[in-house]
């Protein structure tokens, strides 16, 4: 089985860009090194509320497959399963962002982290404090277990993965609520098709992929 290159890569390639912080730097390279990943940064400041958001990108010069495989052997991304259970994880970058946090007067959370495979890229958004950190693990299971679904039966796959996505309730007639949605309900994903962009958002729920207009917001 195998996939097309994706042709939009390095979105944001470029030198590492950020406002100094205590600790940055060596949070950068824990991620570089438990993720075999070039990693950069750029940092949106609220000063009214002292705190720091960071958007990060990591790009990895392998595919999402070899990816699910090392993580699978819990030698990727730092994440390690409890003895108890595989859903229960913690990952090494919960306990770098805590240091960070430490090191700082400021507080300081990843607002988006997007991972850029060789064909594809998979950008997750904040929901909620440390929600990336903490749901990091569970996420690339999900991912996995998901793969031969949203991939249509391992034939073509999407060049973006966000992370979840939610229906606009304010459009007429909306058919769910979103306020109760999370992480594993719905993602977005972008296919290549005969040189267009199409645009489909995949239930988690169902293990269904549907064709919807999908805008995305800052």
């Amino acid at each position: 089985m195998s996939f097309p290159r994706k042709t939009n890569s390095n979105r944001n390639s470029g030198a590492k860009v950020f406002e100094a912080a205590n600790g940055l730097d060596d949070f950068l390279k824990t991620l570089e090194k438990d993720f075999f990943a070039s990693a950069k940064v750029q940092c949106k400041f609220n000063h009214a509320e002292n705190r720091a958001d960071l958007i990060l990108d990591l790009h990895l010069n392998f595919g999402l497959i070899d990816c699910l495989r090392h993580f699978n052997n819990g030698d990727w991304g730092g994440v390690t399963f409890s003895e108890e259970s595989q859903s229960t994880m913690s990952s090494s970058v919960e306990v770098a962002l805590k240091k960070l946090n430490s090191q700082n007067n400021h507080s300081l959370d990843i607002l988006e982290l997007s991972l850029h495979f060789a064909e594809t890229s998979i950008i997750i958004s904040r929901l909620y404090e440390h929600s990336i950190v903490k749901q990091l693990g569970p996420i690339i299971s999900g991912i996995g277990q998901h793969f031969v679904y949203f991939t249509k039966g391992l034939t073509e796959m999407p060049y973006e993965i966000f992370v979840p996505v939610f229906e606009d309730t304010t459009l007429e007639n909306p058919r769910t609520k979103t306020a109760q949605y999370g992480y594993f309900d719905y993602w977005g994903l972008y296919f290549e098709n005969q040189s267009q962009h199409e645009a489909m958002i995949y239930s988690l729920n169902s293990k269904k992929l549907e064709k919807e207009d999908l805008f995305l917001f800052e």
